[in-house]
């Protein structure tokens, strides 16, 4: 699954590694809508839905399939594991925004008016029906409205007050979840996001394993895949609109690549 402001086509390069290392694997890059503008202008739980559909109508999938997303792409395909009960083996995100973000890099590819409604109107339900970004921006300054007021994140992410166990009984069904931030990632803020740190309550600095509720709590599972050796963490060095292409073509190849294999163990 592609990220924001881009289509299915944009995966092709990273599908033609997998077809090239696994003659006759069936790999297919979802599409949302338009793509493009619908990526944006769509809300999450909309695109997450969505994408469960196409998944869900596509007998090739049936038995079981390894799944991939990037960036925003990766917040859409860990829901589909929570809400849809997915037949997956491995989840892998790649530049992922799974603790959300927070800061003005990101509109540095969006219209300014995208960035004035994020910055100030967020968690408004007519911003958070309107653009996928509000539905993981996580504001460390306004934690509680965060939460109340987040349509999307808050509860894939099972930070409210009543928790979906199903959320965490779907992710613990997986062989492997990996996660990939960069560090040279100059969109997402914080970019260890992709490891589910974002920043601490009222503050710019990310969190660490033994601040965040994620691994505290367990509230989807994660202290429970660590400890299992179900979760696997990986660092590239790659900007992040390079990710699936050429320029980490090496890094897929070395720490991604063989959890697309089934035979493993």
């Amino acid at each position: 699954m592609h990220g924001i402001l881009a289509t299915a086509d944009d995966m092709y390069e990273l599908g033609g590694w997998l077809n090239s290392s696994f003659p006759g694997i069936y790999v297919v890059s979802i599409e949302i809508g338009n793509g493009y503008d619908d990526s944006l202008l769509l809300p999450m739980n909309k695109q997450v839905e969505l994408f469960c559909a196409n998944i869900l109508a596509d007998k090739h999938l049936s038995e079981g399939f390894n799944m991939l997303g990037i960036s925003q792409g990766s917040l859409i395909v860990r829901a589909a594991v929570e809400r849809c009960s997915l037949p997956v083996y491995n989840l892998i995100t790649m530049v992922g925004i799974h603790q959300g973000l927070f800061g003005d890099a990101l509109f540095k590819l969006l219209p300014v008016r995208f960035w004035e409604l994020i910055s100030k109107y967020a968690y408004e339900d007519f911003v958070q029906n309107t653009i996928s970004v509000a539905g993981f921006w996580r504001d460390p300054f306004q934690l509680e409205k965060y939460i109340d007021g987040s349509h999307f994140l808050p509860d894939i992410n099972n930070e409210r007050k009543i928790r979906n166990e199903t959320y965490r009984t779907n992710m613990l069904k997986l062989n492997a979840f990996v996660m990939v931030y960069s560090d040279k990632d100059e969109i997402l803020t914080p970019p260890q996001s992709g490891w589910f740190l974002g920043y601490a309550s009222e503050s710019l600095v990310p969190e660490t394993w033994n601040q965040s509720r994620q691994y505290t709590e367990d509230l989807i599972g994660m202290q429970t895949l660590r400890e299992l050796g179900k979760l696997h963490m990986f660092t590239c060095h790659t900007h992040h609109e390079d990710t699936e292409h050429a320029p980490n073509k090496e890094f897929f190849f070395q720490n991604i690549l063989s959890f697309f294999n089934n035979t493993l163990p």
